[in-house]
């Protein structure tokens, strides 16, 4: 009776283990493709979104900084009421006035530009703050009151920024017009 149960048990064959074998084989390498591909779209995207990101943020704590630039001496006679130190299309140096003395000394300037090279950064007093920038990709334009342009730096009311990044060949402009607040409370 046990010879028939063991005659009666048939098994799959070599040859039908070997076509589930690269059947299965063939699943799971479209599987992988599939899920590899969903990954690099999603790494893709999260990465802009990040440099977006990060842009966006970087250019807000500029505009807060700006704005808030300080004279330079108004206890010297005559008072320096400048704000800005440079102020050039592609650089920007002004003080803040963090010890409340009402003069800028060493060390409460503070100065926007872009690092050279082939990956071009945007710097706040040398340290890196945006990656991904665009090689003249940092542009400053002074404005009057009216929106027309400064001769002077007295003359300077409005600090138009304009910030272009680059991730994977996608380009992202963002500018921002900045009011002087200290420029109108001098006299």
């Amino acid at each position: 009776m046990r010879e028939r149960l063991l005659k009666e048990e048939d098994g799959f064959t070599l040859p039908e283990l070997m076509v589930t074998m690269m059947m299965m084989i063939l699943v799971m390498f479209a599987l992988y493709s599939i899920f590899d591909m969903s990954i690099r779209v999603f790494s893709f995207g999260n990465d802009k979104v990040e440099a977006v990101e990060n842009a966006r943020i970087g250019l807000e704590r500029m505009e807060r900084e700006i704005r808030a630039a300080y004279p330079y001496d108004r206890t010297a006679t005559p008072p320096d009421t400048r704000l800005l130190a440079t102020w050039s299309e592609s650089e920007i140096t002004f003080g803040h006035d963090l010890n409340r003395d009402h003069a800028i000394t060493s060390g409460e300037e503070i100065t926007y530009n872009l690092s050279g090279g082939s990956s071009p950064t945007l710097l706040r007093n040398g340290q890196p703050v945006i990656e991904f920038v665009e090689p003249e990709g940092l542009k400053f334009e002074y404005l009057r009151a009216d929106e027309t342009a400064a001769a002077s730096e007295a003359q300077i009311a409005i600090v138009r920024v304009e910030l272009t990044i680059v991730v994977d060949d996608r380009v992202q402009k963002l500018s921002t017009d900045v009011a002087l607040r200290n420029r109108s409370s001098q006299s």
